[in-house]
């Protein structure tokens, strides 16, 4: 789950006085069965990964062309919001991440693939 909000219920929180013109759009039927099949896997690799120290998934960001690192909880937040409707919830990543307990996605892949040919 999401840390709790540090401002929940404040009348002076700030965010409040952002108005948010960005609205989630809503996703296509094949867009959804991918997103739920991703969100699948997400589940799996936590399962099987998360005992073995992986503690979630990198990418190269297209914006930054930095490596960005995503925990688990984080990927399953994103998709069921996406799968909601809603815009995915902010958050914080990790200051100082330990980048040898993340793997890219293809890695997650092939390692349960790895483990289903046996």
């Amino acid at each position: 789950m999401m840390p709790l909000d540090p401002f929940a219920g404040d009348p002076n929180d700030p965010a409040s006085f952002i108005e948010d013109d960005e609205v989630a759009e809503p996703l296509s039927p094949q867009e959804r069965v991918d997103v739920t099949r991703d969100l699948a896997q997400v589940r799996e690799f936590k399962a099987v990964l998360g005992p073995r120290g992986i503690l979630g998934i990198y990418f190269t960001c297209e914006d930054c062309d930095q490596l960005h690192y995503y925990d688990w909880e984080i990927m399953e937040q994103n998709m069921l919001s996406s799968l909601r409707g809603e815009l995915p919830p902010v958050h914080e990543p990790s200051a100082q991440p330990n980048v040898d307990a993340y793997v890219p996605w293809d890695y997650a892949l092939g390692y349960l693939d790895g483990l289903d040919a046996r």
